[in-house]
């Protein structure tokens, strides 16, 4: 192939300058349009949040962030439509919406996170078999952190990010030996459609695994996502008395043996209260 080229003279490259000049005028414009839109719509979260337990019309808003009603109204629509702010046709105000308020709540998860982990790796090099952790979301739980022990053999647990309805698994079942009897049937009956399709276990073996953790104060599963694995978890407590997570050991049978379900739940109450900066529901019997 043949490449052309072609020496410009002064005019032309004074034309090509100019050119380029008006390009990067134009991209320059747009960039800080931009930037200021987003600083405007940031502002406007900002006051959201800050009034969100009454909400606030769309004239307040304008008139607090100093923005046009025009400007406000539009880039509150855009933020409508991510789901950032949520918009109450009948009262007029608008307040945060689901996708902040989702945001909010992985903030706090990495915070519980951060504060485990040095639990979840004292239990596992301690006992050998893998350590996890679970946050309740809704009526759910998701697993947010895991180490691998190191023992031959041992069974792999589940994976970071696994989500299922809280009743199903030792690390859910530990949420509920925190909170009154009426809230763990409330949440386990509305539960009851998705823990009907579970194909390991039964509504009924749930609950009355939720029964034999409250009065115990820790949650023992056996035999049922991995038929040959025992799972043993405790909750951990924010200084209100709520479960915030669990930490559960996970393990085959052979290893984790009834008579060692006692030790292993207070070795992880021991590393909650000494690592987590969490507190734990008392066994009765200590």
């Amino acid at each position: 192939m043949r490449i052309v080229t072609r020496e410009m003279n002064g005019e032309d490259r004074a034309s090509a300058r100019k050119v380029s000049s008006s390009k990067t005028g134009r991209n320059s414009d747009r960039s800080g349009e931009g930037s200021k839109s987003l600083r405007r719509a940031l502002l406007l979260l900002r006051t959201v949040a800050a009034h969100d337990d009454t909400g606030m019309r769309l004239t307040d808003l304008a008139s607090s962030t100093e923005m046009h009603t025009t400007t406000t109204h539009r880039l509150l629509s855009a933020l409508q439509d991510e789901g950032m702010i949520s918009f109450d046709p009948n009262t007029k105000l608008y307040k945060l919406g689901i996708e902040m308020l989702l945001f909010a709540e992985s903030t706090h998860r990495l915070k519980v996170k951060d504060q485990l982990h040095p639990v979840l790796m004292t239990l596992a090099e301690e006992c050998g078999e893998d350590v996890h952790s679970v946050v309740p979301t809704g009526d759910d739980h998701v697993l947010i952190d895991k180490v691998e022990g190191t023992e031959v053999g041992r069974i792999t647990s589940p994976a970071v990010g696994c989500r299922r309805p809280i009743g199903v698994g030792a690390g859910s079942i530990a949420l509920l030996t925190a909170v009154s009897e009426a809230e763990a049937r409330s949440l386990y009956e509305r539960n009851l459609p998705h823990l009907a399709n579970i194909r390991w276990t039964t509504p009924d073996r749930i609950w009355r695994d939720i029964v034999a953790a409250r009065r115990r104060g820790f949650s023992v599963v056996k035999g049922q996502l991995v038929k040959d694995a025992t799972a043993i978890s405790v909750a951990a407590l924010n200084d209100a008395g709520e479960p915030v997570a669990s930490v559960t050991v996970f393990g085959p049978n052979s290893r984790l043996t009834p008579s060692r379900y006692e030790w292993i739940a207070d070795r992880i109450r021991q590393e909650i209260i000494a690592k987590g900066k969490f507190h734990t529901v008392l066994c009765p019997s200590s």
